[in-house]
């Protein structure tokens, strides 16, 4: 009877355990909240502020980077020497190599963001200094969510990245894994006559819209010659990309940098390589995105 009594009572203290731990799950799921980075205009693009070594460092925000990059100074400072070399291609097909510093934390309010490989290299220009370029490799496997124009970014939970679905348009995505695996960035298709083409999205882009030579015509974009036109193409029902269009020599079918992605809330989820649009409803500040003119006749 003894024995009978003590089992009954373990089995309830067992049932009453997990219904604590299911209720703090629960309560831990409903008030956990996205994380919350601010941004700033830089030049035609955005920047946002981080924490290196105990100091303020401003990143420009380089969605089509692939790695983050830090400049000698800050690996000086961080104590890093920088070692080997990393190299990639830009998609102009120009080879780029760096020496590399391993795992640099940065940190973004009270969140860290640990850069598993950083390309060490100036950046900026002398009138607007950087301290490095923030890319999509310290998100890897997180959903985050851009309003450039709003200037906001957010690491989402499961809970909101459902709301951000069901706000925005999904477009077809893949992520691109070069420099085997270290980079990271984000293409979308584009409809075009023979198939879809993939475009990169690129914040680091400031003024302008690309579209590589073999792919204007795919697009519907006039071939008569290679100077710059004003124009416009679909990528979705009611989304398109317009303004002053670029059509050189890539090793991608094309790019869309910030004279886009300023109209958009772009919700990007890097661990399953899946995009969704949402139009925002700042207007953009004065400059952001904006094209360069086109050269007189």
């Amino acid at each position: 009877m003894i024995f009978k009594q003590t089992l009954i009572f373990l089995i309830c203290s067992l049932f009453m355990t997990m219904s604590t731990v299911q209720a703090a799950s629960y309560v831990t799921a409903s008030t956990d909240k996205p994380k919350h980075f601010k941004l700033e205009q830089y030049r035609k693009g955005v920047a946002i502020h981080l924490t290196a070594g105990g100091k303020d460092r401003l990143f420009q925000l380089d969605t089509a980077g692939g790695v983050t990059v830090i400049a000698p100074s800050l690996a000086s400072e961080l104590g890093c020497k920088p070692w080997g070399t990393i190299t990639g291609f830009h998609m102009t097909g120009n080879k780029i190599s760096s020496p590399r510093c391993d795992r640099v934390v940065l940190r973004a309010a009270d969140t860290e963001l640990t850069v598993p490989v950083a390309a060490v290299m100036p950046v900026g220009v002398p009138e607007s200094p950087l301290d490095g370029l923030l890319a999509l490799d310290v998100f890897a496997s997180k959903i985050i969510t851009i309003d450039f124009s709003g200037g906001d970014m957010f690491i989402e939970t499961s809970s909101s990245a459902v709301d951000r679905e069901k706000a925005g348009v999904e477009i077809p995505a893949h992520m691109a894994r070069e420099i085997g695996g270290l980079s990271l960035s984000m293409f979308i298709d584009v409809p075009a006559k023979q198939g879809p083409l993939r475009m990169e999205l690129d914040s680091g882009n400031g003024g302008t819209i690309l579209v590589s030579k073999p792919s204007r015509e795919l697009v519907g974009l006039p071939t008569a010659d290679d100077k710059p036109l004003v124009g416009a193409f679909p990528i979705a029902p009611g989304i398109n990309a317009s303004g002053v269009i670029f059509t050189p020599e890539l090793v991608i079918d094309g790019n869309l940098g910030m004279p886009f992605l300023k109209s958009w809330i772009v919700t990007m989820d890097l661990k399953e390589g899946r995009v969704w649009l949402a139009p925002s409803t700042i207007a953009p500040p004065k400059g952001m995105g904006m094209s360069p003119p086109l050269p007189t006749q």
